[in-house]
């Protein structure tokens, strides 16, 4: 690693202010640490929640209770491309763990859209964030640093209907 920051598990801080470096020695999050203003929330990097697919699949820990795990054969980006940065913050910094069967370190494709190489904008990035699957009505906009969607609604992706879809298949296979 060039930089002894590079290939550390990183935090966003609140809403979109850029990512700093995790220290395993930090204390744990709690919920009234966060409420009383004692502690900040730190949420995983992008590339943090690839990296994690890339070793233990895209499926989720409730799926692979029935299922191996499913990995991107792919990854490309829109803009600031770096070939080199990217696999090591996506998948190459884990090359080195050893995984129980049947799980492994994938090492997907990477690309760029050509001509989209842009000068990087400092500041808060957006907020809103889209989801669609094959079966879904609409697309669901998300304000991201409240979790809920424009109407203060409960995404559908919250862990509540993902539990609830879960317990749902569960108990169609009983039957």
């Amino acid at each position: 690693m060039e930089n002894e920051k590079q290939g550390l598990l990183r935090s966003k801080m609140e809403c979109g202010q850029g990512t700093n470096p995790t220290s395993s020695e930090e204390d744990p999050l709690t919920i009234d640490g966060i409420m009383m203003g004692n502690q900040r929330l730190k949420t995983m990097s992008c590339s943090d929640k690839i990296g994690r697919w890339n070793v233990l699949g895209l499926q989720g820990c409730l799926l692979s209770r029935f299922m191996f795990p499913v990995y991107m054969s792919s990854l490309t980006l829109g803009c600031l491309y770096h070939h080199g940065h990217l696999s090591r913050a996506v998948c190459c910094r884990y090359r080195d763990i050893l995984l129980p069967e049947p799980f492994r370190v994938n090492h997907p494709l990477l690309g760029c859209v050509p001509g989209q190489e842009a000068q990087r904008e400092l500041g808060k990035t957006n907020e809103k964030s889209l989801n669609w699957c094959c079966g879904d009505e609409k697309v669901e906009i998300v304000d991201g640093c409240r979790g809920r969607c424009d109407k203060n609604d409960v995404s559908r992706l919250a862990r509540v209907n993902i539990l609830k879809d879960f317990n749902e298949f569960c108990n169609s296979k009983r039957n």
